[in-house]
């Protein structure tokens, strides 16, 4: 069952999104667990790092929407943020905080359906498959919803994660069959990435996690359309 919540100051709004929340449960078969807050700070406080879903207003009196998304993702990088807003200028700065879409109000529940749908692909996409990484230090599980980039230089395959980084060895090719249906891509032939954690394209490079790789020329189409893809919930 998908966790979600609603944060809005108004209450005639909160409401309002509930109970599109509702029909889509109908409408679709399946359940959510619903909690509605008027406050930010107090949602903050009631550990939200165990929520899929957030649908958030923006314009909020104490603790803004846009600051309450930036200690969400410190939380959460796995969360699917939605912005329900009359702020239409606010959606450049939510690629900052990995905003997935911005809902004009009023809110039209097709709108909000279809926003809903895409979300729930995004997180089946990024549930994440258990890795096993055999390093000179010792064994490690790690789940690939938290690897940043995988990198192959010098014949060793390192894993750079939200965990630090790991020294194994192996194939990139056979990796990427065994994430093929997650989120990741090759930028070039040394590096596989999530693109859950891209921040964006600046000239050649990907910006991942805050490193830049090279994008090959031969392999440039093909990353930017699985990014097109993904970024487009498609």
């Amino acid at each position: 069952m998908l966790q979600i919540a609603v944060v809005d100051d108004e209450r005639e709004q909160r409401t309002l999104l509930e109970d599109c929340l509702h029909r889509y449960e109908r409408e679709n078969g399946v359940s959510f667990g619903i909690v509605s807050c008027g406050d930010a700070q107090e949602f903050l406080r009631q550990d939200p790092g165990g929520f899929d879903i957030v649908l958030l207003d923006i314009q909020m009196p104490g603790l803004d929407g846009m600051a309450a998304a930036r200690q969400l993702r410190e939380q959460n990088r796995r969360l699917v943020l939605i912005f329900i807003t009359n702020m239409a200028q606010f959606a450049i700065e939510g690629y900052a905080v990995d905003a997935m879409d911005f809902i004009l109000k009023p809110v039209s529940y097709y709108r909000l359906a279809a926003s809903l749908t895409k979300a729930r692909g995004r997180l089946q996409t990024e549930a994440g498959v258990a890795l096993v990484l055999h390093t000179k230090d010792g064994t490690y599980h790690l789940d690939s919803a938290r690897v940043h980039y995988i990198e192959m230089f010098n014949h060793h395959t390192i894993f750079h994660t939200e965990d630090g980084v790991f020294d194994t060895t192996g194939s990139l090719k056979k990796l990427e069959e065994q994430l093929a249906g997650q989120s990741f891509a090759r930028c070039n032939n040394g590096y596989l990435v999530n693109l859950r954690y891209v921040r964006g394209v600046e000239g050649s490079d990907v910006v991942v996690a805050g490193d830049r790789l090279l994008i090959s020329r031969t392999r440039r189409k093909a990353f930017l359309q699985r990014m097109s893809e993904y970024f487009g919930g498609q």
